[in-house]
């Protein structure tokens, strides 16, 4: 290829041993827009479901590798009723429908207003891992094929996902998504991730804003 897992018991053990989300706000404009083709049937297959991600509730562990470096860490989403937290690393993102704010899982820097998408920049994915993010790669990945993609079924984490392999100059990238929406696997150029646990529950008290973090 190229060089380049009860749910809320076992959440917090995930991240600090080593990323969460509702309706969906970006970090960056998406050059890739949601709901646009890509003239393949077997990718717009996939991005049907990325593009349509679940609200929740839902928790979905994962296990990243960061290929430049070969490094893993681990991500966990908790999606539910517009709110979402996201940790990746030891940095953990809380979303409300009024309040945003970029936290540490083990509290060891005070929370900041916003989502800070530097703080986890050397891992090589974003607060939108798990749909947005991984529909905009698919995307353009597609542009890139260098042969017709093809189309899979994966049993990933004792969850059936849609697959799609994609040809490239530099190897075959690989994408899937469960029927919720949630990404089950993507292995690029740039990184692996892997769903290792899911639920369809979430955490309420890690979609709570944290107190430390008010003005």
């Amino acid at each position: 290829m190229f060089r380049r897992g009860a749910v809320a018991l076992v959440l917090s053990t995930l991240v600090l041993t080593g990323c969460f989300t509702g309706k969906r706000p970006y970090f960056n404009d998406d050059p890739f827009p949601a709901g646009a083709p890509t003239g393949y049937a077997e990718a717009d297959a996939v991005l049907a479901k990325l593009d349509a991600v679940t609200p929740g509730p839902v928790t979905a562990a994962y296990s990243v590798l960061t290929k430049f470096g070969n490094t893993t860490s681990q991500a966990v989403a908790v999606l539910d009723s517009g709110s979402r937290s996201v940790t990746i690393g030891n940095v953990r993102y809380v979303q409300t429908p009024t309040e945003s704010v970029t936290c540490t899982e083990d509290g060891s820097v005070p929370c900041t207003e916003g989502l800070d998408a530097a703080r986890v920049s050397d891992i090589g994915i974003t607060i939108d891992f798990y749909a947005a993010e991984a529909a905009t790669r698919l995307r353009r990945d597609a542009r890139a094929a260098i042969a017709p993609p093809t189309a899979s079924s994966l049993n990933v984490a004792e969850q059936v996902a849609t697959c799609v392999s994609v040809p490239l100059a530099g190897g075959v990238a690989m994408y899937c998504a469960l029927d919720d929406g949630m990404l089950a696997k993507l292995d690029d150029g740039d990184v692996a991730i892997n769903l290792t646990l899911y639920g369809a529950l979430a955490d309420n008290s890690r979609l709570q804003i944290p107190a430390a973090s008010a003005p």
